[in-house]
């Protein structure tokens, strides 16, 4: 018999009846919503096609995702006060990166990054977040 997984004590919405809405979201988030939705905001008004949806995961609740089609851009997961914004980039994307202006930053984050076959995942908390270059990692993810 399978072990349940535990719940995430920092889960910020772990109630797999209740679906949060926009608002849920940025409570749960508090002070560390601004410089995220500043990002997702310009990224959903340059690309208008892209969509969010929300999914439940016994472990973290429930997350958001963000998509172009079918395509998942961007996981976001909060947490109280704080989030995991995650995401998985191809190594065509990731060429742009090292060619772009955010190249210096790149070997340090690459040698903290995960390696999957699908690509490489790269996560953010509030602590780490840059904004300027969240929004270059989407871009090359668009790109590719």
């Amino acid at each position: 018999m399978k072990t349940p997984v535990p719940m995430d004590p920092t889960a910020a919405l772990p109630d797999a009846t209740i679906r949060p809405s926009a608002a849920d979201l940025h409570a749960a988030l508090g002070a560390a919503a601004a410089p995220l939705e500043a990002v997702i905001t310009a990224l959903c008004a340059a690309h208008p096609d892209i969509t969010t949806a929300w999914q439940y995961s016994p472990r973290s609740g429930w997350y958001q995702l963000l998509l172009r089609r079918k395509r998942r851009l961007l996981y976001l997961v909060p947490r109280r006060g704080d989030f995991r914004a995650m995401m998985i980039l191809g190594g065509k994307a990731l060429a742009d990166l090292k060619a772009g202006p955010h190249a210096r930053k790149m070997p340090a984050l690459l040698k903290g990054a995960k390696r999957y076959p699908e690509g490489t995942a790269f996560t953010f908390t509030r602590a780490t977040l840059d904004p300027g270059l969240l929004t270059a990692f989407l871009a090359a993810k668009l790109a590719h």
